[in-house]
């Protein structure tokens, strides 16, 4: 696991199995003044998840290589509000529509560049930062 940051103080949490991607990604959200930390697989991002107190204000998922795309979204929309996660994807993944049918709002599909990452990542944080948090099921009454 890659990180650049104390977990207790991540912004983004990014995750993608592809290590170049990742590594670009990661390092232009650096650049851009922002604390990520950058993990390889939907397993160790889960375990993450579920083992903190404070969840990062933005998760982001290159769906690539994620060999069971579908179920680590199906997961994720149990473990974090979907409108702050940022969805890479696909069409050997998840189609966007897909996505977007999951409950994923906010979608980048390839063809994309590194500052499309960057700018989406950007509104998704903005919002974030105004939305009041919690976990999924404390927002819904469940």
């Amino acid at each position: 696991m890659a990180s650049s940051a104390n977990p207790a103080e991540t912004q983004i949490l990014l995750v993608g199995a592809e290590w170049k991607p990742r590594a670009l990604i990661r390092a232009q959200l650096i650049e851009e003044g922002h604390e990520v930390e950058a993990v390889e697989s939907w397993e160790e991002a889960e375990l993450l998840l579920r083992r903190r107190a404070r969840q990062p204000l933005v998760l982001i998922i290159d769906l690539a290589g994620e060999p069971h795309a579908a179920a680590a979204l199906a997961t994720l929309k149990r473990l974090f509000e979907t409108d702050r996660a940022l969805i890479l994807t696909s069409a050997s993944a998840l189609s966007s529509n897909d996505v977007q049918d999951a409950g994923f709002p906010n979608v980048l599909a390839r063809p994309f560049s590194i500052g499309d990452v960057v700018s989406a990542t950007s509104r998704v944080l903005a919002r974030a930062r105004a939305a009041p948090s919690g976990p999924p099921d404390a927002r819904d009454g469940s």
